[in-house]
């Protein structure tokens, strides 16, 4: 029996409190079959939440127990130091990872369990060291994680330059799976960045040493969070730069779609998966340590979205968990209010449930020392929902005003670069358009 669905959601600061909802009827996806891609061979997502029909999960396979040493590995290593979360039934590194292996494959089994089709990668060796004719590492660390690597942005994929030398070639354990959609969807589009050169100027030396600088592309796939017509970014937190953000733009703009940059109030190294979550159209949580800024407040609440503090993280099974505060925030939506979210977090189990989500509770803790947690470790493909939505009619009023405006720009320019211009004609001479032959 289908539960009752809960009121209309409206911002903290418009509604009252109201009672707690009933919890969703899961939506189970039909499976198919395409050739080449295994599955429906059909790329197309263009938001977080929209009922998932396929996906890409990560490996274990080829994970490598001891970090790179290269300047963006560095710098995210003393993340744990910094933060020193209390420890739940601490793992050594290899026990963690042996449990780690065991939560994944749990985990695709959820997810083929609620009809979901799941693809995974081709890994290869990553303990050698690689070279390119600038630089050397001595390792790779792994294919853990499609999200950072990866976005859909509607009917076009879009292949993130990486910021880390270790992840430099992480792509090609990808590239026949991609290939395979390439090949079967026509309509798809993949649009790869350029691959930067990744010099010793390319990170900071001094004060944030390994903070990367704005002299080349810089961008993980996992800086972004899609609201179908607008792409919220994230630059200057970790792993983009303003470059990054602008290449972003320029490549999703000829889609016809919009790039907005997402501030917060604090500093921390951490994708924007760990620090924004949307779980259904007007509801979005943050992490408590990553308040947006008054002026992302502002644009949700004119747009009634009611966002929602989750606090932080409050679970931690090893020290060389590196995760950021709102790595408990890092779930996976598989349909509007129905939400994947790691066991032991009670408190968000909580909050989500209050809101009137539906719930699935697994274990995944063990995971977040090798790449992150339930987003990260995914790449959605595949979503049925609407196509490029606005979920912020404000937005929509500044682009028709914004395009206004530049119409009248490129008229003015135009009238300016012709004013007074004579252009060259051909001298011609009496019967030149005749053959002499």
């Amino acid at each position: 029996q289908a539960s009752a669905a809960p009121p209309p959601r409206r911002h903290p600061a418009l509604a009252a409190p109201r009672a707690r909802a009933a919890p969703r009827r899961r939506r189970i996806a039909s499976m198919s079959s395409s050739p080449g891609a295994g599955g429906f061979g059909v790329v197309e997502s263009w938001n977080e939440w929209d009922t998932l029909r396929e996906v890409w999960v990560g490996t274990l396979e080829q994970k490598n127990l001891t970090p790179a040493n290269e300047p963006a590995v560095t710098r995210k290593l003393g993340s744990y130091a910094k933060y020193g979360w209390e420890l739940r039934d601490e793992l050594p590194d290899e026990a963690c990872l042996q449990e780690a292996k065991r939560q994944l494959e749990n985990y695709v089994d959820v997810l083929k369990g609620e009809g979901i089709v799941v693809q995974r990668p081709k890994p290869f060796p990553t303990d050698e060291a690689l070279k390119t004719p600038i630089w050397s590492v001595d390792r790779m660390g792994g294919f853990t994680c499609p999200r950072d690597v990866f976005f859909v942005a509607g009917k076009q994929v879009i292949e993130a330059p990486m910021s880390w030398r270790s992840r430099y070639f992480e792509n090609l354990a990808w590239r026949d799976l991609m290939l395979s959609y390439y090949t079967a969807d026509p309509r798809m589009r993949w649009s790869c960045a350029p691959k930067p050169k990744l010099v010793d100027s390319s990170f900071e030396t001094e004060g944030d040493v390994g903070k990367i600088t704005n002299d080349e592309i810089f961008f993980d796939a996992a800086d972004a969070r899609r609201f179908g017509k607008d792409v919220f970014f994230q630059a200057h937190y970790g792993t983009a730069n303003d470059l990054g953000r602008d290449w972003v733009r320029r490549e999703l703009t000829a889609s016809g779609l919009r790039v907005q940059d997402f501030e917060f109030e604090e500093f921390h190294f951490s994708h924007i998966d760990a620090r924004l979550t949307p779980v259904e159209e007007n509801l979005a949580f943050y992490c408590g340590r990553d308040k947006p800024s008054p002026a992302m407040f502002e644009l949700f609440k004119e747009n009634e979205w009611n966002l929602i503090d989750a606090g932080t993280r409050t679970d931690c099974r090893s020290k060389s968990d590196n995760c950021a505060p709102g790595i408990h925030l890092n779930v996976l939506t598989i349909g509007p209010g129905v939400v994947i979210v790691e066991e032991s977090e009670k408190n968000l189990i909580k909050l989500l449930r209050d809101e009137g989500c539906d719930v699935i509770p697994i274990p995944f803790s063990a995971c977040y020392p090798w790449g992150g947690a339930l987003n990260c470790f995914t790449l959605d493909i595949f979503r049925h929902g609407p196509e490029a939505k606005s979920y912020f009619p404000t937005l929509d009023r500044e682009a028709e005003q914004k395009k206004a405006r530049e119409e009248a720009a490129a008229k003015a320019a135009r009238a300016r670069l012709t004013k007074d211009f004579q252009p060259r004609l051909p001298k011609r001479t009496v019967g030149a358009s005749q053959s002499v032959f």
